[in-house]
């Protein structure tokens, strides 16, 4: 590190964001990137001359090892990593908020509304890193950090066990609060089932502000992990619902097999709660949870990787209307197209009906399609139902990733060549 300059190596450094007993936390500019970021510094010392040097000197690897490859909205991306007998240093994306340890105090607790949702994202991002092959090991409050809202970010994959690495696996890590009873006994390995277990204590954490299981020592801890029954959630507070009970009380189980046997399971568990509250409260806008389960469903985005999901979460705006809504008009301009998330809709020309949509179909794509500023709209569509429709303006995916916008070609060509088709038949009937 240049003290002179200030720098480490091309990142100009803007101040402390906190130290270790290994290393530092520095906030930098990207002059390159153009963007803040948080640089993890391990002193050389750590890894090298202290007692545990091996310990830390792998975990800083294991992470190091990931860069470019975490790329999901709800993980902490590395950027970049430099090991050197020198100085090493891990460059990470930088988020300001804080970690969800804010959120486990009693006098700072969510809504139990929003600790799902919260929760539902880390669902999402580890059922992601499992995809490659990732499983955490020390899912804890301090190494989820919060951005803004519900929205988070997991850190901290020093831990990691990678099934497709040849990488040593680093042996007694976590923290004993959240390890699962066949972690603290010895007598299972470390999997997803032992991150679900994790997961769920930080969820009851967040709830009550309370840990399931403490004590006057780790030793008390582990005793009453292994061998005593936690009390519910909603014995220490009002407002949970039973069914987030019964959620927490299946993750951290204390048999593997009374879990959740996959991340999918544990995220559809959470999105049926939503399902609950939409029928008690009708007026309610509905949630992340909900939105990005109902795209997962949608045939037009069958072939949406969960990235690119997540990337048209951001871009839409939703919205519900009822029937006998004119959603567009014939000759309006526009510059936005639409999906259809839930209803019918009915398009009409004149007073011709050209055809019935439903949910996952796609209309007023041509203002995408047209690269001209909003062109006139050649139909009008009326919901015939209650409708949840998703709004996109050209312009916002014009400036999404190549990826998306890829996606979303691909998807309107496959409509237009369907509608021609369809076109081209109906000509054939009335000849």
């Amino acid at each position: 590190m240049s003290t002179a300059r200030q720098a480490i190596g091309k990142y100009q450094i803007l101040g402390e964001l906190g130290k270790g007993a290994t290393g530092k936390v520095y906030l930098a500019e990207d002059p390159f990137g153009q963007r803040k970021v948080a640089i993890k510094i391990a002193y050389p010392e750590a890894l090298k001359n202290s007692e545990d040097g091996a310990f830390y000197r792998s975990m800083f690897l294991n992470e190091a090892a990931l860069a470019g490859k975490l790329n999901h909205p709800h993980i902490v991306q590395i950027y970049d990593a430099v090991v050197e007998d020198k100085y090493s240093y891990i460059v990470m994306e930088y988020i300001e908020g804080g970690t969800l340890e804010k959120f486990c105090k009693p006098e700072q607790l969510l809504e139990p509304r929003e600790v799902a949702e919260i929760v539902f994202k880390c669902v999402r991002a580890l059922a992601f890193a499992q995809t490659l092959g990732l499983t955490h090991r020390d899912i804890k409050p301090g190494n989820i950090l919060h951005h803004e809202g519900t929205d988070i970010k997991i850190a901290d994959f020093g831990a990691a066990i990678n099934t497709v690495s040849d990488r040593t696996i680093i042996t007694n890590v976590g923290s004993p609060a959240y390890m699962a009873p066949e972690l603290v006994t010895g007598t299972a390995q470390a999997s997803h089932l032992t991150d679900i277990y994790a997961l769920g204590v930080v969820m009851y954490y967040m709830l009550t502000a309370r840990l399931p299981f403490s004590g006057a020592n780790t030793m008390s801890v582990i005793y009453q992990i292994v061998n005593t029954e936690p009390e519910s959630p909603s014995k220490h507070r009002d407002g949970i619902s039973p069914e987030l009970d019964a959620i927490v009380m299946k993750a951290i189980a204390k048999d593997p097999s009374k879990r959740y046997p996959t991340w999918d399971a544990f995220g559809q568990a959470l999105a049926e709660t939503w399902k609950q509250e939409h029928k008690a409260e009708e007026k309610r806008d509905s949630s992340d949870t909900e939105r990005f389960s109902m795209l997962r469903t949608l045939p037009f985005f069958r072939e949406f990787p969960e990235n690119e999901l997540w990337e048209v979460m951001r871009l839409s705006k939703w919205a519900k209307f009822k029937p006998d809504t004119a959603l567009i008009k014939e000759g309006d301009h526009g510059d936005s197209f639409f999906i259809l998330a839930g209803g019918y809709v009915r398009v009409t020309r004149g007073k011709r009906t050209l055809s019935v949509l439903t949910a996952g179909d796609c209309f007023g794509e041509m203002s995408y399609l047209a690269h001209k500023d909003a062109p006139h709209r050649s139909a009008t569509v009326t919901t015939t139902s209650d409708v949840i429709l998703m709004k996109i303006r050209a312009e916002d995916l014009r400036a999404a990733s190549l990826s998306c916008r890829r996606l979303f070609d691909e998807r309107f060509l496959n409509t237009l060549v369907e509608r021609l088709e369809n076109a081209n038949q109906q000509l054939a009937v009335m000849s």
